[in-house]
């Protein structure tokens, strides 16, 4: 299925609606409650949508403009989301005829995987920063809760979000081109 760029435009701006709802969630509700410790991070979701069920060269750019976004937010900042997203991008095209998100629990495990890709990546990268890999454990293992309750829900988002980008049922054509 081909988008016109308008589509992609008002997918893509319902998708940062989306984001910025979870974030305002995830940055205010949930410590309010007293979930201080972890963080729930839904722009890896939505960038590991992109990058599994879509087939574009503009998609590195609408990862870039995700994180973006999700860097005002987090202290994170975009460049590191940015390459940590297009390494796990990359790696997902690899293996992106082999990946059937037919099921919840495929999906969920596709989910899990690229998430710990993810994670590792950046926590290579704040070790890098900081000098210090004495710390990468505690680190790395700050992510994995949240990657765990975000891979439960997983399906429910690549469900919404399929149907923003109205990309076609994994029995279909593989993915949406722009």
């Amino acid at each position: 299925m081909r988008m016109r760029f308008s589509q992609i435009m008002i997918s893509f701006a319902i998708t940062l609606g989306l984001l910025i709802g979870f974030e305002i969630v995830t940055s205010t509700l949930l410590p309010a409650i007293g979930w201080k410790e972890y963080r729930l991070t839904f722009n890896v979701l939505v960038i590991l949508f992109m990058a599994i069920r879509m087939d574009s060269p503009l998609v590195p750019w609408l990862i870039m403009g995700l994180q973006i976004i999700h860097s005002i937010f987090s202290i994170e900042g975009w460049a590191l989301g940015t390459l940590a997203g297009i390494i796990v991008m990359m790696s997902a095209n690899y293996l992106k005829e082999i990946l059937q998100l037919t099921t919840a629990f495929m999906t969920m495990f596709t989910v899990q995987l690229f998430q710990f890709i993810w994670y590792l990546t950046v926590t290579v990268i704040i070790c890098l920063k900081i000098s210090d890999f004495d710390k990468f454990g505690l680190i790395l293992w700050s992510f994995i809760p949240g990657s765990i309750l975000l891979s439960l829900i997983s399906p429910v988002v690549f469900w919404l979000l399929g149907t923003i980008w109205r990309v076609p049922n994994e029995s279909g054509p593989r993915g949406v081109e722009i």
